[in-house]
């Protein structure tokens, strides 16, 4: 039987490697068909072919509408920033063609491609990892899973310091802070290291943030410069802002090793040589740097610990060489920042790793799995209901941020009327109680309940993380034998039909023909959109999205009770049993089940519930034991109360701001008495 080789791809922002287990149990990076070990993630569209790497990055100082680069932070988005021949592109197929150049070149060394193991920033969204698996899926790779950025960085220091075994030459149990400042994203990670055992306990990052603002800062700088002699703003051109962005990368490289630089910026015929000392490019980025000191201190902070509590600090991505970073983290910590692993090769050395760890234990290879991982959610879970005191929608946390994963919550639904056969229900990810301030991952439909069902029946929904981040959900009828896995109809992402049909497209790499072509299949309402409840007539692409991230609000509220569904009606809603909140720092798997009760004992949340027009969604509050929220015959009083305060503060306000006037103006303004 031919061995299955373990592969671990570390897709980034500004570079992409791959990496290998051979036949000894050692890492290797690939190199490319260009010889070097990483890949610019540069996608150039031409007529006739697709090219990606560094002859595509250099064609962007020329021919800027034609090439896409820094995708990886518009994963999530409907569209790529910038159109490519004046033509809109979804992120993921661009990463697919990245990935496809990839597979290229390890089909080249090793002769086949097997099941890959692809890594994500630990503070991606459940979105943005669909979005990275359905990448590899167009571009014809098999995933053998998803992996956090820092904690492949981890596996990749545990493999130098013999931590992958529990035979392994340490003994002593560590605690690590990953600082992970790549190209384009910024992760923050707290990991426990033991023999045979790694262990997430939590992390916090910035998706938007990473070398790539460096770079922007000192090409303005640049710009500015180069404006303030010649009058021209290269910012202006996007072939000349190209050029100078290129010559910043090279100056902010320069700067790492010497104290001063110069960038060359040219455009319309003239051209500048600009000078730039590591001082000013320190002074000028401090901000972008105190923006990671802030969200270090919050992890530390969120974990309950202080950096005497930390063994090691490990240093991931390549804008960790700066040294300005290095003094902080040195200044901040009191630790000396930890170089053992090269920052460019830890996470694709890691992500194989990962996948010889997983292969391992698929083939009953006691002996190579013989260490444990243990991942934490980014982002809590939630599910979008009806706050009984405000009556607005609210988010309502499930399974809080960094519980250790796979993780579990079962949660009690309840039909609103007699013969209901369907519930919705709106999942969110983020932290903010606000709905709009997190991430709307879709909506889940329990369809076809069984006929007849009284109102009040029981519907236990579960939501389960699985250890990759990726979200699953199944619903079961208590007393019947109706027990389903649900589908998530997302408010954003490609629909399977989108993805087999782009994957031909990708797979070809035909040119921008080929992806014309496909545009114009899409556009033409040819590819059919994921369900959605609010907007069936939406563009066939991806459903719409409002474009953000879970919001760095904190939120602690209960865990959610029961509550019933649409369609909604002046019915009172039902309530059955409460379910306590999940709390993190419990064990790997988490499971919240909902406590047996008869229906008889089902109490009516309020006894006329308003009509509430919140879409075709659910409605639900928190357990309010003897409390019930306002309703139309309770407010009256409340109005009249009002209404003669309102009066009375009204006229004594008049009064008083008639005895001011009578004090500055007596002649005018005399006491009628």
């Amino acid at each position: 039987m031919t061995r299955e080789i373990p592969i671990g791809i570390d897709l980034g922002t500004t570079f992409s490697a791959v990496s290998y287990i051979d036949h000894a149990g050692h890492t290797l990076v690939i190199r490319n068909a260009e010889g070097e070990i990483l890949t610019p993630s540069v996608v150039l569209f031409g007529e006739n072919e697709v090219i990606v790497g560094k002859e595509a990055r250099n064609a962007a100082a020329v021919q800027p509408d034609l090439v896409a680069q820094w995708v990886k932070r518009d994963m999530g988005s409907p569209f790529y920033t910038r159109p490519i021949h004046g033509q809109k592109l979804p992120p993921e197929v661009i990463q697919g063609c990245i990935l496809r150049k990839l597979k290229l070149d390890i089909q080249r060394t090793l002769g086949r491609v097997d099941r890959v193991v692809v890594t994500v920033p630990a503070y991606f969204d459940e979105i943005r990892r669909k979005g990275t698996a359905d990448a590899a899926e167009m571009a014809g790779l098999k995933i053998l899973d998803i992996v956090n950025e820092p904690t492949a960085a981890a596996l990749a220091f545990g493999e130098t310091l013999g931590y992958l075994s529990p035979t392994g030459a340490p003994q002593k149990e560590m605690t690590i802070f990953a600082y992970d400042l790549g190209g384009g994203t910024f992760d923050a990670t707290l990991l426990k290291l033991a023999p045979g055992d790694i262990r997430t306990l939590a992390t916090d990052g910035d998706v938007m943030l990473g070398g790539h603002d460096w770079d922007l800062r000192l090409a303005d700088f640049a710009a500015d410069a180069f404006q303030k002699q010649h009058g021209l703003d290269p910012r202006k051109n996007p072939a000349a802002m190209n050029r100078t962005l290129a010559a910043a990368v090279e100056a902010k490289h320069t700067l790492s090793a010497r104290v001063r630089a110069s960038l060359r910026v040219e455009m319309a015929g003239r051209a500048s040589e600009v000078q730039i000392t590591r001082e000013q490019l320190e002074e000028m980025t401090a901000d972008l740097l105190e923006r990671t000191s802030y969200t270090t201190r919050q992890l530390l902070a969120a974990a309950g610990l202080e950096w005497k509590d930390i063994d090691r600090l490990l240093l991931v991505g390549g804008s960790t060489r700066m040294p300005m970073v290095v003094n902080a983290l040195r200044r901040m910590s009191g630790l000396e920042p930890d170089h053992t692993v090269n920052p460019d090769e830890a996470v694709a050395r890691g992500a194989a790793l990962y996948a010889g760890y997983l292969l391992a234990k698929e083939s009953g290879d006691v002996r190579k799995a013989a260490f444990e991982i243990t991942n934490v959610n980014s982002h809590s879970l939630g599910v979008e209901g009806i706050d009984p005191d405000t009556l607005r929608k609210k988010n309502f946390v499930l399974i809080p941020r960094n519980t250790s994963l796979p993780a579990k919550a079962t949660e009690r639904f309840s039909t609103k009327m007699e013969g209901q056969r369907s519930i919705v229900l709106r999942v969110l990810e983020g932290e903010s109680t606000i709905p709009g301030e997190c991430t709307a991952i879709g909506r889940t439909a329990i369809r076809d309940l069984p006929a007849g069902l009284i109102k009040g029946w029981p519907i236990d929904v579960t939501f389960e993380y699985g250890s990759n981040g990726r979200l699953s959900v199944h619903a079961v009828v208590p007393g019947t034998s109706h027990e389903a896995k649900l589908d998530l109809e997302r408010d954003s992402g490609m629909t399977r039909e989108g993805i087999e049909q782009w994957k031909r497209s990708v797979g070809e790499a035909a040119g921008f023909n080929s992806f014309e072509s496909m545009l114009q299949d899409v556009l033409g309402i040819n590819i059919p959109l994921a369900p959605s409840i609010e907007n069936p007539e939406a563009s066939p692409l991806r459903a719409p999205t409002d474009g953000r991230s879970a919001g760095a609000t904190e939120c602690s509220g209960p865990g959610v009770r029961a509550y019933d569904s649409a369609p909604l009606d002046d019915s009172p809603a039902e309530k059955l049993s409460p379910i306590p909140p999940c709390k993190p720092g419990a064990s790997a798997l988490r499971t919240f089940a909902a406590k047996p009760q008869s229906l008889a004992g089902a109490a009516p949340l309020w006894e006329e519930a308003e009509h509430i027009p919140v879409e075709n969604t659910v409605e639900f509050a928190p357990e309010k034991p003897n409390g019930k929220p306002p309703s139309a015959g309770m407010s009256l009083s409340r109005v009249l109360f009002n209404a003669i305060g309102f009066a009375v503060f009204s006229a004594f306000g008049l009064a008083l701001g008639y005895a001011i006037l009578h004090y500055i103006m007596p002649d005018k303004f005399k006491w009628p008495w």
